[in-house]
């Protein structure tokens, strides 16, 4: 586990001591995927994102709290890092196509998100905001050099064309 990675264990195991299963993506997941790289927050996924903030926030004592205009977004007081919390079976933004897993684990160790799975969200979200998510395309580049991953890779059928598109452009660079 990455030192970054350590961030997201207090909330896991508040989801973990609710039941509340969990898919940790975004930049956590590409470095548990072996590629590291500087993050400054946390993406969860849970079946209820309301529910999460609920348990997340409940104890008043405890080390998260609410983020003032943000519903699905907490804060860990102790270090200022947001834990974005994301709906499984859906996606964020209209146009994207690839929705978020359904986590299916309750547990205190981290759940990863599988890495094509990964992949096909990071190529979704970069193809919807070409500029803003220039780095979720970044990722997919430094996953496949790094991975050495095949051009097979079963993306979610979708972000296929891409995939394969960025995987030959990489190919054609060497």
């Amino acid at each position: 586990m990455t030192n970054q990675a350590a961030y997201v264990q207090a909330a896991v195991a508040v989801l973990a001591a609710h039941d509340i299963p969990h898919l940790i993506v975004g930049g956590i997941a590409v470095q548990e995927h072996g590629y590291p790289r500087v993050t400054i927050d946390v993406d969860i996924v849970v079946p209820d994102v309301q529910d999460a903030v609920e348990f997340l926030t409940a104890d008043l004592s405890g080390p998260f709290t609410r983020v003032k205009g943000i519903e699905d977004r907490v804060e860990d007081r102790r270090n200022g890092v947001a834990v974005d919390l994301l709906p499984a079976g859906r996606v964020l933004k209209h146009g994207c196509k690839v929705p978020f897993p359904q986590p299916i684990s309750a547990a205190e160790k981290l759940q990863i998100i599988k890495l094509e799975e990964l992949i096909s969200l990071k190529l979704d979200s970069a193809t919807h905001s070409p500029l803003r998510r220039l780095r979720d395309k970044t990722d997919v580049v430094e996953l496949i050099l790094r991975r050495k991953l095949p051009r097979d890779l079963p993306v979610a059928p979708a972000v296929r064309p891409l995939y394969q598109e960025t995987w030959d452009a990489i190919q054609a660079e060497d």
